[in-house]
């Protein structure tokens, strides 16, 4: 398993790239949202080596207002470190402007459940590797 604490290092990126191919397609677009600019510069570096594209916000005004935005994503990830407000307000506006989108609640620890709907969890603690196979894991689940 990877964790984040080793997740920036080139052996990581380098086994992550080799495990889906350097340079294949982007398979998913990817909001990741977060107010942690380093955590979100590391998850970005991540998602982009397992072959997606990413568009990494760290502002909670940018996310607001590109969940009111037309540009479609696949995917949002929504960490934990944002506001409760603020996500639950995000998953709003993203439920009613993109309904089509799957939103992905990152959490710090187990047990730790916040009052954000969102279509899957993921506990940050367990690595990078678990977030991509939930990633691996939609894309071949039928959206609801």
């Amino acid at each position: 398993m990877i964790r984040f604490s080793e997740a920036g290092s080139d052996s990581v990126i380098l086994r992550l790239r080799r495990s889906v191919g350097l340079n294949r397609t982007p398979t998913m677009r990817i909001l990741s949202l977060t107010t942690d600019q380093e955590l979100s510069q590391l998850r970005k570096t991540i998602l982009e080596a397992a072959g997606h594209e990413v568009v990494a916000l760290t502002s909670e005004k940018e996310a607001v207002k590109s969940a009111s935005s037309p540009e479609e994503h696949d995917v949002v990830l929504l960490c934990h470190r944002f506001p409760a407000a603020t996500a639950r307000q995000t998953v709003r506006l993203l439920r009613h402007n993109h309904p089509a989108t799957r939103i992905i609640y990152i959490v710090h620890v187990y047990g730790e459940w916040p009052e954000v709907e969102a279509d899957r969890y993921v506990v940050g603690a367990d690595g990078p590797d678990a977030l991509v196979r939930v990633l691996e894991e939609i894309q071949v689940e039928p959206a609801s």
